[in-house]
């Protein structure tokens, strides 16, 4: 286990920033119908740029045109019983989380999110 808690750099406002989470989840009404409800939540966290050794080492061999690593202490969804998964806006962009890692032992409550890019004309 880590040594090394990065809680007091990540939580520092000159290095994070505020981003917003959308969260959207699945029911199914009285008709039968599948609606979707979706809530707006922010957070702050560091957000930075996947790697070049990142972009191919997605699962299914995902190749992306753009995505973001973010660090922040909000549990972030891939996508889960009735969740979406999550989409992130940050920096004017907005992104979709394609898988999320645990960084408990860098700091309590942490995740580590990857999150690929959307093409802006899908939203």
């Amino acid at each position: 286990m880590p040594l090394l808690d990065v809680s007091d750099i990540l939580d520092d406002p000159d290095f994070n920033q505020a981003i917003t989470v959308t969260r959207s989840v699945k029911d199914v009404d009285e008709r039968g119908e599948t609606t979707i409800k979706q809530t707006e939540m922010l957070t702050y966290g560091v957000v930075a740029p996947i790697t070049a050794n990142e972009l191919y080492r997605l699962p299914d061999a995902e190749r992306l045109s753009g995505g973001c690593t973010v660090y922040c202490r909000f549990p972030l969804f891939t996508g889960q019983n009735n969740y979406t998964a999550d989409r992130i806006t940050a920096n004017g962009s907005q992104y979709v989380v394609i898988s999320v890692d645990d960084w408990e032992s860098f700091g309590q409550g942490f995740v580590a999110a990857k999150c690929a890019l959307l093409d802006m004309r899908d939203n």
